[in-house]
């Protein structure tokens, strides 16, 4: 069973200039574009985080790791980045990983509406047991009984353990949400990308 995570896995990498690797303005490396956090400056020359990865202007890429931005931070490497002299939020860590939550919790909802979210312990049991699911969230606060209890110890797909039992239950419309379960989509792809880098961000080490 796989308990995301931290995983890198920086074999095969490709070229700078492919779409699918970004170079870390911190620590120089090419890393895949999946594991890399976008920053712009805005017209008023602020840093900003691009959670989407779709605002107007020059990237600066970060590997996702919240020492590296506190690195970006403290030391001004910001301002080697943007070529001049910049504004930083004092508090731009927390705005990462609160936009990076509120975009995972936005996507589960997504994906619940488009009938690829499945929640509530038996549901998903028997999601697993059937090899439905592709990816399961955890919350990160579940009770050490209630963790892992609906999964098999040979199950191959990620288990997130990136958002709280309130904030799945936002999702799913409850009060409290321990576990759900991603079917296969689109969505359910894009979630588990931005799960991925919350993992990252915050140094989510494997369990299990």
């Amino acid at each position: 069973m796989k308990k995301e995570s931290f995983k890198h896995n920086h074999t095969n990498r490709k070229r700078a200039d492919d779409v699918g690797t970004k170079t870390c303005f911190v620590t120089k490396e090419v890393c895949p574009r999946a594991e890399m956090l976008r920053f712009v400056i805005s017209p008023d020359k602020a840093v900003v985080f691009d959670v989407a990865e779709k605002l107007p202007g020059h990237g600066m890429w970060l590997r996702a790791d919240a020492s590296l931005l506190e690195q970006a931070m403290d030391k001004h490497i910001f301002y080697k980045a943007a070529h001049g002299t910049v504004k930083i939020p004092t508090d731009l860590d927390k705005q990462v990983e609160s936009s990076l939550s509120r975009q995972c919790r936005n996507l589960l909802g997504l994906c619940r509406k488009a009938g690829l979210l499945i929640f509530g312990y038996e549901a998903v049991k028997k999601a697993v047991a059937q090899r439905e699911t592709i990816a399961v969230f955890e919350a990160v606060d579940a009770s050490e009984r209630g963790q892992s209890k609906v999964l098999r110890p040979d199950d191959s797909f990620p288990i997130y353990s990136v958002l709280n039992r309130s904030e799945l239950g936002q999702v799913a419309g409850l009060d409290e949400v321990v576990h759900v379960a991603l079917l296969p989509g689109k969505l359910s792809d894009e979630t588990m990308g931005i799960a991925h880098k919350i993992a990252l961000f915050k140094g989510l080490k494997q369990k299990g």
